[in-house]
């Protein structure tokens, strides 16, 4: 892979860039479809859809196909290892990765092929907001979302990692994800892309699912796998997978 140097000598993807999307996929059959209708539908069209499948049971893999993405077949080794090889395989400029559980905002491909022409701008993340949320999960994620914006606007970019991009140039400058991390990987590689450029925070704001909250419960999600795993992620950059190990919701 090129050196960080050399993805500072590079200009700026050229205006019409072509945006490759990356679903890393676990059994995901149920979330997927509306995903897919909403990358369908942008004002923009991305040049490909890659679902990075991991050895799904549930027919995931034939329904992207069924759907016009492409499936890239791998074992099951975690989203950040999906993730890396999805863009392994993406021929995209920009890399936008989303997660299968999310729903996207019609303009999203267009905000971000608008602020990559900053020469300036490597990546950046949306904001998130609760499908169907409650009173409750709202004001959560409009916490989130501040602290978000706050750390990024600080010096310290965090990436909650529900839809985020790169320019193909600094994520290979960057080694990809460190896809041995199974929580803080975004939050890492966005806090690494320091050394390339900046990295930025979008107004839009894709819909995700509240399945891993309501499936193994505010308390321990929030505790645990956000509060406890962040801190730890921050004191020593690292997230040990031995420690930290969710079990998907599905």
């Amino acid at each position: 892979m090129d050196g960080p140097s050399a993805a500072r000598g590079r200009p700026g993807p050229p205006e019409g860039a072509p945006v490759s999307i990356i679903v890393p996929t676990w059994n995901e059959a149920k979330c997927l479809p509306a995903l897919l209708d909403s990358l369908r539908a942008q004002t923009r069209s991305p040049a490909e859809i890659l679902v990075a499948d991991s050895g799904s049971t549930d027919g995931t893999q034939e329904l992207a196909q069924a759907r016009g993405a492409i499936v890239l077949e791998g074992e099951r080794k975690g989203p950040g290892e999906g993730r890396n090889r999805g863009a392994r395989a993406a021929r995209g400029d920009l890399l936008v990765f989303v997660d299968a559980d999310c729903i996207v905002p019609g303009d999203l491909v267009e905000a971000i092929v608008a602020v990559a022409e900053a020469p300036d701008v490597i990546g950046g993340a949306t904001g998130f907001v609760p499908a169907q949320g409650t009173l409750a999960e709202r004001a959560l994620f409009l916490l989130a979302n501040g602290y978000q914006r706050a750390l990024t606007l600080w010096g310290y970019p965090h990436n909650a990692g529900f839809c985020f991009f790169f320019r193909r140039s600094a994520f290979e400058a960057l080694g990809g994800i460190r896809d041995e991390m199974l929580l803080n990987e975004t939050h890492d590689i966005a806090l690494r892309s320091r050394t390339l450029g900046r990295f930025v925070i979008l107004p839009q704001r894709v819909q995700t699912s509240m399945r891993r909250f309501r499936t193994y419960g505010y308390l321990r999600t929030i505790l645990k796998e956000y509060i406890a795993s962040t801190i730890l992620f921050y004191a020593t950059g690292r997230t040990p997978s031995d420690r930290f190990r969710p079990q998907p919701a599905r």
